[in-house]
């Protein structure tokens, strides 16, 4: 039964990641109309998308990138309510992991209600964190190393 399971769960994983790539070739929209955040994954849960106009690669498979990620559920951050996360990384293609440069955290389009920065010599002294697999993480990190590598392959002609 588990078995099965894990089949169904890869199934739909593989469903979404089509489902990206067919979105991504088709429009770069999103849901405020603007082509700047693209969908990478959406489940009940979390809607994630990544800003197209601020990928940086830096060495190799390695890209500074923006997420933002909207909560299907307000959730408490100190006793504040958020339901929308900008969060700025640096993502490792070659193996999924990544490392956590900002954060900020937003009751909709309100002023960000907390802040989080790392500096660039705590960035460095980050241990690189793994995405875990099977999850949306994941299939937002696969979906955003295709879309960085497609388009620095764009920049480069």
């Amino acid at each position: 039964m588990c078995h099965v399971s894990a089949v169904r769960t890869r199934l739909r994983l593989s469903l979404a990641w089509a489902g990206f790539v067919a979105a991504a070739c088709t429009s770069a929209s999103a849901r405020d109309g603007s082509r700047r955040w693209l969908r990478v994954a959406h489940d009940s849960s979390y809607d994630i998308a990544i800003d197209t106009t601020r990928i940086a690669s830096r060495y190799g498979h390695e890209y500074v990138v923006w997420y933002r990620t909207d909560h299907a559920v307000t959730h408490l951050y100190k006793g504040k309510p958020f339901n929308r996360e900008i969060v700025q990384s640096v993502l490792q293609c070659g193996n999924l992991s990544f490392r956590v440069a900002s954060v900020d955290m937003y009751l909709g389009g309100s002023r960000p209600i907390a802040q989080q920065r790392t500096s660039p010599g705590e960035l460095g002294g980050q241990p690189w964190r793994h995405v875990e697999r099977g999850t949306i993480e994941e299939v937002a990190a696969q979906a955003t190393c295709s879309f960085a590598r497609q388009n620095e392959l764009r920049r480069q002609r």
